[in-house]
């Protein structure tokens, strides 16, 4: 069995791997594959139970995936898309798993901070992009004009990758709390 030092650094390389390829494959293909997450969940769990740290980590993921999927099921009831992706929701668990807690309660909150600061850069993006359109629309049409040509194609609706915010908020919470 591996000294603690040695499954911190394990514990480490599973986060480090598993946060980059969920925010590359969320950003790049806005998908997270089932496998990938079902294969972190896996580790995690492995190395929690060679650790014997198996309820902690079942709590972390129901800390910090369950409310992604309460968000994500709310959305899908009604046969929509979700508040947010399944392949968020299920990464969060993986994440929560690794994390413990309460890694999972902080993971959450530095994952909700990331997603903000990414919807605003979203939206600060749309934004910039369609800054001509706009400019000549409060011209020709005043401030309500072009109040009613951003709520026509409100560019917040577009959604972003969260599974991109989630990985630095689980990087965060273990660099403030992984010692």
């Amino acid at each position: 069995m591996l000294a603690t030092d040695g499954w911190l650094w394990a514990r480490w390389g599973l986060l480090g791997g598993l946060a980059v390829a969920v925010a590359v494959g969320d950003v790049r293909h806005r998908i997270i594959p089932n496998g990938l997450v079902a294969g972190g969940l896996v580790a995690a769990l492995a190395a929690a139970a060679a650790t014997r740290s198996l309820g902690t980590a079942f709590l972390g993921a129901a800390v910090f995936g369950g409310p992604l999927t309460l968000l994500w099921g709310v959305g899908a009831v009604g046969g929509g898309a979700g508040l947010i992706g399944a392949g968020d929701a299920k990464a969060a668990l993986a994440f929560g798993a690794l994390l413990g807690m309460p890694g999972a309660l902080a993971g959450l909150w530095w994952g909700a901070v990331a997603g903000g600061l990414l919807a605003l850069a979203s939206v600060g993006s749309g934004l910039w992009q369609a800054r001509r359109e706009l400019w000549a629309v409060l011209r020709s049409r005043g401030v309500s004009g072009c109040l009613a040509a951003m709520a026509a194609d409100p560019v917040w609706t577009r959604g972003i990758p969260y599974g991109a915010a989630l990985a630095p908020g689980s990087l965060a919470a273990a660099a403030l709390l992984w010692r």
